[in-house]
């Protein structure tokens, strides 16, 4: 009976095997080596445990540590490599991508700063669901992404507009927002979301309260916050501001969206 109930259909299969991987990087006088264990699971993705960085600089170890978090390791999550200049001194820094796997969430960075005051020191940034590109103006490296408190705040996700947020690391290493200082990416980005809002607003079941609420973000940043003031008294009037009563519509959205741009430094308070 015992040797029917082991063999038999119902035995459960054996786990996948744990599988190492490693990955490596080098520039110049900087060596980064990412090890992580890999298992597949029963839906086709991977789960990953003991992931670890080791990083040095003119063969000196400068980072050796274990970096598993709910961020980095886990079913379906990602990571990837890379040395990128981002901090403006001699040597390139290590960053580490990962991605949390689920809807809509979550991207985040750490930097291993690797010379200077901060070396063998980490900075991370959860960026939530946009993630984030790296652009460089006049030798300053910036990390261009989008404000991910916007989400669900006004509207659903779908509906939802993100502005644009640049980041910079300050001389302590720490994320610092700039976005201000880069009018041009604004500017872009601003256009972007006028051009969402004028071709839904006043359609049947549109709802514009979270692209409008993007471009007013970047209008404030731009300095033209009554630009933004303006099509808010004119949007209400013609009713354009309504949508899923989850979210406050009308004058209640309007009330919402300078209470939210006021905390969060878009405008003043």
């Amino acid at each position: 009976m015992l040797a029917a109930l082991l063999c038999g259909p119902a035995a459960a299969a054996a786990p996948a095997p744990w599988v190492p991987v490693v990955v490596q990087k080098h520039s110049g006088r900087v060596q980064a080596e990412l090890t992580v264990e890999r298992q597949r699971s029963s839906f086709g993705n991977y789960d990953y445990r003991k992931l670890h960085l080791r990083a040095t600089l003119d063969g000196k170890t400068v980072f050796d540590q274990g970096l598993c978090s709910p961020q980095t390791c886990g079913i379906a999550t990602e990571h990837t490599l890379t040395l990128r200049n981002v901090w403006g001194d001699s040597v390139p820094e290590v960053l580490l991508d990962s991605y949390s796997g689920g809807a809509h969430c979550c991207f985040g960075t750490t930097v291993v700063f690797l010379d200077g005051p901060r070396a063998g020191r980490t900075v991370f940034k959860l960026w939530g669901d946009p993630g984030y590109r790296l652009v460089n103006r006049a030798g300053t490296t910036a990390f261009e992404s989008a404000d991910d408190r916007f989400a669900y705040e006004f509207t659903s996700f779908a509906g939802s507009g993100l502005p644009i947020e640049v980041l910079t690391l300050d001389p302590n290493g720490a994320f610092q927002n700039v976005t201000k200082s880069w009018p041009g990416l604004v500017r872009a980005d601003a256009k972007q979301w006028w051009q969402a809002y004028v071709s839904q607003r006043g359609k049947p079941d549109a709802d514009v309260r979270g692209v409008v609420a993007a471009w007013c973000a970047d209008e404030y940043l731009l300095a033209a916050g009554t630009a933004c003031e303006s099509e808010l008294t004119r949007a209400l009037a013609k009713g354009y501001l309504k949508g899923p009563t989850i979210w406050p519509q009308n004058a209640r959205f309007v009330a919402l969206l300078h209470r939210q741009l006021a905390k969060w430094a878009y405008s003043p308070s």
